[in-house]
């Protein structure tokens, strides 16, 4: 039996948006190494299409989106800007030599077979940060195996294989439910979880849990040696981790919180038209209502609703903000 979905009205993170240098590299990843299907490969170019990300006259964009048949959750959207003749380069968002920062990070996917996609990504040159970890959280939870690579565009990777098998335990349950469901051809799911480093937990937590409707799934301090390794964390390193879940068991968002040492932050670069990760979309019932919570919690708001047009949408309304507990930019979509 699968586990519980515990927040029936929550919206679950759609997709996650990356700028990239290269977006036919880019593409080839998402598509090719992850099995991830392109829903829609449009040009995104007008006034309103600049209005929304706060883009010069004249910029435009290729943007191609990838995901899993009708999951409708846990995409990517890759966009590649093109900006009128003398304006200021894209920058990288995230330098290589940040392991750990305040902003929408690092992106999680199921494998079947963590060991072989390893041999694969080391042979084919990509940065691993570590070898796989297991991590052995005993019989009600289950051992799950991960590890971080450098994806495209500096967004890292984190893959995750369940290896329990015993559906009595949290691990077991996630895996009978994936397979259920059913990997892509080349052994992945779409974005299961996707980190979001924050200062504040508190106000992070209220964005996702009165905005988004999301509930806390797991809210814990991630302290071993082990974990650490795998994140390439100072040795004593504290951090809090809070899932946030909606009414899918992909589409989370795990909120992390450096307790006892620095992180730089991500947020000054992390906008149209640099290179990384950007944004986090999440569709909502009611715009206007979420217009409303978001003016509640003092969110700042980037671009007020309005429409906009989306890869395999058309036009949609939406709206930019920031998140109260990080400044990362969060994307709100009225679901048609």
């Amino acid at each position: 039996m699968a586990e519980e979905i515990i927040a029936p009205d929550g919206s679950p993170m759609r997709a996650a948006v990356i700028g990239c240098r290269d977006i036919e590299k880019s593409l080839a990843f998402y598509r090719d190494r992850i099995g991830l299907s392109v829903l829609a490969d449009e040009v995104l170019s007008g006034p309103a299409f600049r209005s929304f990300w706060n883009l010069n006259g004249g910029a435009s964009a290729r943007g191609i989106l990838l995901g899993q048949g009708d999951e409708g959750v846990g995409q990517v959207l890759l966009l590649d800007f093109h900006l009128p003749e003398g304006s200021a380069r894209p920058v990288e968002i995230r330098d290589r030599s940040i392991v750990r920062a305040y902003g929408c990070f690092n992106l999680n996917f199921y494998t079947a077979d963590i060991h072989r996609d390893f041999e694969g990504l080391k042979k084919d040159g990509y940065v691993l940060w570590s070898d796989p970890v297991q991590h052995f959280f005993g019989d009600d939870v289950g051992d799950p195996i991960e590890g971080i690579f450098e994806g495209p565009d500096r967004v890292p990777i984190n893959l995750v294989e369940l290896a329990t098998r015993d559906t009595a335990t949290r691990v077991g349950q996630m895996r009978a439910y994936v397979e259920q469901r059913g990997y892509t051809e080349a052994g992945f799911t779409p974005i299961v979880t996707s980190s979001h480093g924050v200062d504040s937990s508190e106000r992070a937590m209220a964005f996702y849990e009165q905005v988004l409707k999301m509930k806390p799934l797991i809210d814990e301090v991630l302290g071993t040696p082990e974990s650490n390794r795998l994140l390439n964390l100072p040795e004593d390193a504290k951090t809090r981790v809070v899932f946030m879940q909606g009414n899918h068991m992909f589409g989370k968002v795990v909120l992390s919180q450096p307790l006892n040492y620095e992180c730089e932050s991500l947020i000054e670069r992390a906008r149209a038209p640099n290179i990384g990760y950007l944004a986090q979309v999440f569709a909502v019932s009611d715009l206007d209502e979420a217009a409303a919570n978001c003016s509640a919690l003092k969110a700042e708001v980037l671009s007020g609703p309005q429409h906009t047009p989306w890869p395999g949408a058309g036009s949609v309304s939406a709206m930019l903000v920031r998140n109260p507990g990080s400044g990362a930019l969060q994307v709100l979509m009225e679901d048609a």
